[in-house]
């Protein structure tokens, strides 16, 4: 897309009603999934970003098989799936717009030709295209007299090396300031005793100004947690099956917790 180029009020629209998929719950509609990284695509106007294919094929450009996860959850559960759809290279859904890596200009110093200099107001149409309609989805959803979900599950993947760690955690469940779903779903999960389940790892939200929970969850008071899982524990369909499992049950357990 040329920096200076301005969209049209259709444009935007066209491309903002293309930014998330939802999942009716048809049992569990209260338990709402959320997968921030699990698209790969691009508006066309932006041509790629400017970068080969086989980019959007890596874990810079979205959460390798978590889209397939949360999917695999939700129908589980019977639950509510937010799915946004843009890659976190158009803009990074789970990022403040204020921070830097929202539009990242590179991906490990591999530069991202349509995210260089761009300006404030390509940003902002950037935010109302991928932003925006997933932001309406979730506060229909939370929010209002009579909210229908009643928590939030942020569902993740991580790569197993990162600049030359190896990461041996094999589910991480991230939560800050509001333990009442985090914690009785790490127990849940690790009572199964068929994946080791870490607190703020690999990550921490802790530590992170992260936007999705804060603003979906601690923000609101709605019980809150992320879910990170090493991406190749979830190759094909078969594996994939067996995680949605664990993490449906512990979910689901975790859920009844808050109803005691």
């Amino acid at each position: 897309m040329n920096q200076r180029a301005t969209l049209s009020e259709a444009e935007i629209a066209s491309y903002a009603s293309d930014a998330v998929s939802v999942l009716d719950g048809a049992r569990r509609p209260d338990i709402v999934l959320l997968c921030e990284h699990g698209g790969c695509r691009v508006p066309d106007k932006w041509r790629g970003l400017g970068l080969h294919e086989a980019f959007f094929e890596t874990h810079y450009a979205h959460d390798i098989g978590s889209r397939d996860l949360t999917t695999a959850v939700a129908n589980r559960l019977g639950a509510t799936a937010v799915l946004a759809n843009y890659s976190r290279l158009f803009l990074d859904y789970n990022r403040k717009a204020n921070d830097p890596s929202c539009v990242r200009p590179d991906m490990g110093g591999i530069p991202v030709p349509a995210n260089l200099h761009i300006s404030d107001e390509e940003r902002f149409q950037r935010e109302r295209i991928a932003r925006s309609p997933v932001e309406r989805v979730l506060e229909n959803l939370l929010e209002g007299e009579r909210p229908v979900g009643k928590l939030i599950v942020s569902i993740h993947s991580f790569s197993p090396v990162w600049e030359a760690d190896y990461r041996s955690c094999q589910i991480g469940v991230m939560w800050k300031y509001d333990g009442r779903l985090a914690l009785p779903l790490i127990q849940a999960m690790n009572v199964q005793r068929r994946f080791a389940v870490e607190e703020n790892q690999p990550y921490s939200f802790a530590d992170s100004d992260w936007f999705t929970l804060d603003r979906h969850g601690l923000s609101i008071a709605v019980p809150n947690a992320y879910i990170e899982v090493r991406n190749d524990l979830i190759q094909n369909a078969s594996a994939v099956s067996d995680m949605a499992e664990v993490i449906a049950v512990g979910i689901e357990k975790a859920a009844t917790s808050l109803s005691r």
